[in-house]
């Protein structure tokens, strides 16, 4: 399918690409059917592009890139909605509030991008209680590799 959109103009969008959130994400709950769109991967940015509504864009990251030991627990509930079974179908983002430059740009690690990359759902986690917050710098950036895998083992599933 075709969209036009706001950031890329016009972009085909393969309908196994598409990643549904089912309750979409805060503050665009109305919002489901999203893709990741990557347009240069040799840097450390890509952006989830809502099918549904072109003119919404969200900048993402891998955090592991920034944050090499970030690491939480995913809920059983967010678990069963995700279909995840092992720690490998699960790929971790997490949304970039960019400002002026990307020295003062941030992180949100409260609320990682868990999407099943084998079901193709999708939802925002809150971590409760872990400590994270939604404007960790850009600049703790330890590693320039942007090859890394993305969710690497860092997000535990509860057994």
């Amino acid at each position: 399918m075709i969209i036009q959109t706001l950031q890329f103009g016009e972009l085909e969008v393969q309908p196994e690409s598409v990643i549904s959130f089912e309750h979409g994400l805060p503050g665009f709950e109305s919002l489901h059917r999203f893709t990741v769109v990557t347009p240069d991967p040799e840097v450390p940015f890509s952006f989830l592009q809502s099918v549904d509504d072109g003119d919404v864009a969200f900048v993402l990251t891998n955090p592991f890139l920034f944050y090499p030991d970030y690491e939480f627990d995913i809920p059983e509930e967010v678990r069963q909605q995700l279909r995840i079974g092992q720690e490998n179908d699960v790929a971790v983002w997490s949304i970039v509030s960019i400002r002026d430059d990307l020295a003062t740009s941030s992180l949100n690690l409260l609320a990682p991008l868990l999407i099943n990359v084998k079901e193709r759902l999708g939802r925002q986690c809150i971590l409760h209680g872990s400590g994270y917050t939604t404007k960790h710098p850009l600049s703790a950036r330890a590693d320039t590799d942007t090859t890394a895998e993305v969710g690497e083992a860092h997000a535990r599933i509860d057994s």
